[in-house]
């Protein structure tokens, strides 16, 4: 029989060392753990996970789906371990997930995006300030992952080593640190030197509202036509879109995903590996690299993906 206790210990150390303070998801890691031992369970298996998905039916449809996504990313670190364990399929019990697919953008249209990112602050009233950070911001939506309100909470005490971000206050209470690649870092440390000797360490950096910025970002979008569609594009999706290319360079590296994603996971501020996962409904040119790869590698994981159109 193996010892879930000391593998709960090993498994709590290892979310934290990738970032995560597994606060709440410790209480239920043990309450399952709990489980397990009370009933003498040796091996998880498939009639074991199931019926503890139905241990207490009358719990709030998003407090079994929370407990679930837990559970299988516990059964998931087993697995990595070799230990035997079977993980529920997400079928089987309550989603709380959005039903929409992210809007991809090819790089093609990140480039005519970043073509008119100036012509756009140009074109418009817009103060020196402003013509400076719109586009700014933008890049860095896309080049590092950040949450457009993580982006904005960013203050100028933030900023270390001239290369890199600390991001203090996130979506899901988790300190993060963002590295710039270095040619957005040389441009952002232009801008962060000439305005710092105006404020205090403790004030933010770009002085703008979400909706500001989304404004700005439909106009780009319209000159560089690029057409809305039921799939977006939404601001937001520059994110979902640097997660994507992220894992495309990962396999046109040769990468083994099994190590990486956990990584990237992290990086970006996500809670479970499932929510990475998401991200794999993507550009159909490598759809099918990336279903053997599910299969292969991450099958207990990542379920296969359908063909999605952008255009």
């Amino acid at each position: 029989m193996y010892d879930y206790n000391s593998l709960t210990n090993d498994f709590l150390q290892y979310k934290r060392f990738l970032g995560y303070k597994y606060k709440s998801d410790e209480i239920i890691i043990k309450e399952i753990v709990k489980y397990l031992n009370d009933n003498n369970i040796s091996i998880i298996t498939k009639e074991i996970t199931e019926r503890y998905a139905r241990i207490n039916p009358n719990l709030a449809a998003n407090t079994i789906s929370r407990n679930m996504d837990t559970f299988r990313e516990f059964c998931a670190y087993l697995k990595l371990r070799e230990i035997p364990c079977y993980q529920i399929p997400l079928k089987l019990y309550p989603q709380n997930h959005k039903s929409y697919f992210p809007y991809i953008f090819s790089k093609k249209k990140i480039r005519l995006i970043y073509n008119n990112l100036n012509i756009i602050s140009k074109s418009y009233h817009y103060n020196y300030y402003q013509k400076t950070i719109y586009p700014l911001i933008i890049k860095l939506l896309y080049q590092t992952g950040m949450r457009i309100g993580e982006v904005l909470n960013l203050k100028y005490k933030d900023y270390l080593d001239d290369n890199y971000f600390i991001l203090r206050k996130t979506k899901n209470d988790e300190e993060r640190i963002i590295i710039l690649p270095s040619k957005l870092n040389e441009e952002f440390k232009t801008f962060y030197y000439k305005f710092k000797n105006c404020y205090m360490e403790d004030d933010k950096i770009f002085l703008c509202c979400t909706s500001t910025i989304r404004i700005y970002f439909f106009k780009v979008l319209k000159a560089a036509n690029i057409k809305k569609n039921s799939n977006g594009p939404r601001l937001h999706d520059l994110r979902h879109t640097f997660i994507t290319h992220t894992i495309q360079k990962f396999i046109a590296e040769g990468k083994n995903l099994e190590i990486i994603l956990p990584v990237l996971q992290a990086y970006v501020g996500h809670k479970s590996i499932e929510s990475i996962t998401y991200y794999f409904h993507i550009t159909n040119d490598i759809l099918k690299e990336i279903n053997t790869i599910s299969e292969r590698n991450l099958g207990y994981l990542i379920p296969q993906i359908k063909e999605i159109s952008y255009e």
